[in-house]
C-alpha cells in the first residue's frame, strides 16, 4: 500500500507574528490620565499577543518533534507529543489528529488510527488525507469493503489521486475482484504511476 506525503504545516506562529506591528503605538498621542488606560490596554494587548505567539511555539515545537520521532520509527513518544500539539492547536487539527492516527497504525492499534482519522474528518469532510490514511487502517484490520470506499471518496474529492487508484487496486485484488483492480491500476499508470504500470503488465492482460 502507499502513503501519503501529509503536508507538515508549522502552525500559526508566522502568522501571529506578523500581525505585531499593529501594536505599535504613537506616544505623542498618549496625553494626561489617558496614558495610564492606554497603558494598561497595550500591556493586556501584548500579553495576549506573547501568549498567543508562544502557544504556537509550543505547538510548532511538540509537532515537529512528533514527526521527528514518527519518521525514527518512536509511535508511541510520538503520540504523546502529538496529544500535546492538540492541545495546542486551534487551525490544524485535522492535521494532528490524521498523523496521531497514523502513529497508531503502525503500532497495529488499528480501531484508534480509525478513531483519529474519524476525528480528523469531522473537522473537515473534504480532508482526502484523512479518508486516505483511515482506508489503510480498514485495509490491515481486514475491512476491505471500508477500504475500497474510503479510496473511493478521495477519488471523489481528487480524481487524479494515482495513490488512491493503485491502493484501491490491490485491496479489489485481496477480494479477488481483477477486473476492477486491473481498471484501477491503468487509471493510476495513465497518472504516471510507476508501480502501477508494472503490476498492470504482472497481473493484466
Amino acid at each position: 500500500m502507499k502513503l501519503h506525503n501529509t503536508t507538515i504545516a508549522l502552525g500559526i506562529g508566522v502568522a501571529t507574528a506578523a500581525g505585531l506591528w499593529l501594536l505599535k503605538v504613537n506616544k505623542d498621542l498618549v496625553v494626561g490620565s489617558t496614558a495610564v488606560v492606554v497603558g494598561a490596554g497595550l500591556m493586556i494587548s501584548l500579553k495576549d499577543k506573547n501568549d498567543v505567539n508562544l502557544k504556537a511555539r509550543n505547538y510548532e515545537y511538540f509537532f515537529n518533534r512528533a514527526q521527528d520521532k514518527y519518521e525514527l520509527g518512536n509511535y508511541k513518544e510520538a503520540i504523546l507529543d502529538y496529544n500535546k500539539a492538540l492541545k495546542l492547536s486551534p487551525t490544524e487539527i485535522c492535521l494532528v489528529y490524521s498523523m496521531r492516527g497514523n502513529a497508531k497504525r503502525n503500532l497495529g492499534d488499528f480501531d484508534g488510527a480509525i478513531s483519529d482519522q474519524n476525528k480528523a474528518l469531522d473537522f473537515d469532510p473534504l480532508y482526502t488525507d484523512g479518508y486516505f490514511n483511515r482506508g489503510i487502517a480498514k485495509f490491515k484490520k481486514g475491512d476491505f469493503d471500508g477500504a475500497i470506499q474510503d479510496y473511493s471518496q478521495v477519488l471523489q474529492i481528487n480524481p487524479k489521486d494515482s495513490d488512491a487508484f493503485f491502493n484501491r487496486a490491490n485491496v479489489k485484488k485481496e477480494i479477488a475482484d481483477m477486473k476492477g483492480a486491473c481498471e484501477d491500476w491503468r487509471e493510476a499508470a495513465d497518472l504516471g504511476d510507476n508501480d502501477a504500470t508494472k503490476f498492470l503488465s504482472e497481473n493484466c492482460q
